[in-house]
């Protein structure tokens, strides 16, 4: 396997283990990822290198779906849509990583004015995380587009 390859490999497992609200240690990578522990500490320091990795990961993966949307309703259901499908690595990604400044940088991506990025970012990063906490209830669903098209002015 290239290193590369083991790398992933490690990143997915700590993925998978995030997914399921499970601690990242290395021990458990390790079982997860089906190599020998001593083996990370060639691709990662300790457990917070890992975790961090899993959370650049995700913030990709939610990049992605932001900027592919085809207009910011789009785009802030795809932001929705990610937290909705990876609650605990949402989690992760704005509770043990700070991925806040990212996540308004990408909201300016999609808005030219800054000030409205960082409402609708911020509205819909409530509406995300309450989301999380109540299990993705009808009532916030359907609040969705009209919260993104009242914070966008759109």
């Amino acid at each position: 396997m290239t290193k590369a390859g083991c790398r992933q490999d490690i990143v997915a497992a700590a993925t998978a283990l995030v997914d399921r609200d499970c601690a990242v240690t290395l021990r458990a990578v390790s079982r997860e990822a089906d190599i020998p522990t001593s083996s990370i500490y060639l691709h990662f320091p300790g457990p917070s290198a890992i975790l961090l990795a899993v959370c650049r990961t995700a913030f990709a993966e939610l990049e992605a779906a932001v900027l592919g949307a085809s207009d910011v309703l789009a785009a802030g259901l795809a932001y929705l849509d990610f937290a909705a499908l990876h609650p605990r690595r949402y989690r992760v990604m704005f509770g043990a990583a700070d991925f806040a400044e990212p996540a308004l940088l990408l909201f300016t991506r999609v808005l030219a004015d800054p000030a409205v990025a960082m409402t609708l970012w911020l509205g819909l990063h409530g509406l995300a995380d309450q989301s999380a906490s109540t299990r993705r209830s009808q009532r916030l669903t359907e609040l969705a587009p009209r919260l993104i098209t009242s914070l966008a002015h759109v």
